[in-house]
């Protein structure tokens, strides 16, 4: 009977001492692990940059090889010797270029990607003016002695002999948007003109024109002048070409 209680009393330690095993090999001799804290946690922080080319902007321009200096010489066919005859003058002037660009001087058109109005309410049209500043063509007769004024030599740009400006390959730059006007005469009554103009709604990034003055009067018949066998010299109006921004109707 004695064996029999001992074996009763000996089995609970046997489990308890599993029961202990057990929990050692979990490794937790007092390193606990807290939960997760509930703040926000910084990853990393990134600049956020780009580099991007910006097109120039769009200007108008007018580009020419004209100089200062105008000068009338009698037409092919013409007397070339003032015997009171009348004598037509003439000058051509030097190609002008007007264009829709980023920079001034160009001769030809430039590419429709060269430049940019970034937003179409940016655009704006443009126009050119002619304008003479008198109709009076001055004579002076040139003697060794100095430049002499003969007036009954003078003669005015008028509705009988006006001052023509022609200009040569204008009216084909509508198709780029141009209101073109090819011809024009300069008098008494009108000492202004304007070639072209184009409207804000008909520019693009790249309009352009190609187009040559040709300048005109007469030395009248019948003139008496004070000196003969000598140069006459007549200086005429100054022609000041402008290009306006934004345009302006003809």
């Amino acid at each position: 009977m004695n064996k029999k209680l001992l074996a009763a009393v000996v089995a609970p330690f046997s489990v308890m001492a599993l029961t202990v095993a057990t929990g050692l090999s979990s490794g937790a001799f007092g390193v606990g692990e807290a939960p997760q804290s509930m703040e926000d946690t910084v990853i990393s922080t990134l600049d956020v940059s780009t580099t991007v080319e910006v097109a120039p902007w769009c200007g108008w321009y007018v580009s020419t090889d004209d100089s200062t200096d105008l000068v009338l010489v009698p037409a092919e066919g013409e007397p070339t010797t003032y015997t009171g005859e009348e004598i037509s003058l003439t000058s051509t002037g030097a190609e002008n270029h007007a264009y829709v660009g980023s920079s001034e001087g160009l001769t030809s058109q430039p590419s429709a990607d060269g430049c940019s109005w970034f937003d179409d309410s940016n655009k704006y049209g443009a126009s050119y003016t002619v304008d003479a500043d008198g109709d009076t063509f001055a004579a002076e007769a040139q003697l060794t002695s100095g430049a002499v004024a003969d007036v009954d030599m003078n003669f005015t740009a008028d509705d009988a002999n006006p001052f023509t400006i022609v200009d040569n390959g204008i009216e084909s730059c509508a198709v780029e948007g141009f209101s073109a006007i090819g011809s024009a005469e300069l008098k008494t009554s009108n000492l202004s003109t304007a070639p072209w103009s184009v409207p804000t709604l008909s520019v693009s990034t790249n309009n352009f024109c190609t187009w040559s003055s040709v300048y005109g009067i007469k030395i009248p018949a019948s003139k008496s002048p004070l000196y003969g066998n000598v140069d006459y010299v007549w200086t005429g109006p100054t022609l000041t070409h402008t290009l306006v921004i934004p345009e302006v109707t003809p």
